[in-house]
C-alpha cells in the first residue's frame, strides 16, 4: 500500500478511538509505510547490483557481485510477499473502529 492509500485509510479513523486501538493502527501504518519504502529502495539497489554484476563479468569478481544481487532479490521477494498481509492487518484494524469494515484479513490477521 502506498503512502497516499495509507493516509486515506487513516483519515477514516474516528477521532475518539480508544488509545490502545489507535496505537495498534499507528503501528500497522508505520509498518506498512516502512515496507513500501524498503521495497522501493530495494528495487533501486537491485538494479544497481545487477549492473555491477554486468560490469564485474568483464573485470572479475562477478560471483561476489552476483551474491549481493541474489541477497537483495531475496529480501525484495520476501517483502513483496508479506506486504499484502501487512496492508490487510492495517485495513482490518481501521475497519474494527470505523463504520466501514473493509477487506477480510489476509493470512493470520491482526491479533
Amino acid at each position: 500500500m502506498n503512502p497516499a492509500q495509507i493516509d486515506r485509510l487513516l483519515a477514516g479513523v474516528p477521532a475518539g478511538v480508544d488509545a490502545r486501538h489507535r496505537r495498534r493502527i499507528d503501528g500497522y501504518a508505520v509498518t506498512a509505510r516502512r515496507c513500501d519504502a524498503r521495497i522501493s529502495a530495494l528495487r533501486i539497489e537491485l538494479e544497481r547490483a545487477l549492473r555491477a554484476v554486468d560490469d564485474a563479468a568483464t573485470d572479475g569478481g562477478a560471483v561476489e557481485k552476483a551474491d549481493e544481487a541474489i541477497a537483495l532479490a531475496h529480501e525484495l521477494d520476501a517483502l513483496e510477499r508479506v506486504q499484502p498481509r501487512i496492508d490487510s492487518w492495517l485495513r482490518v484494524a481501521v475497519g474494527s473502529v470505523s463504520d466501514d469494515p473493509g477487506l477480510e484479513p489476509f493470512g493470520e490477521g491482526p491479533v
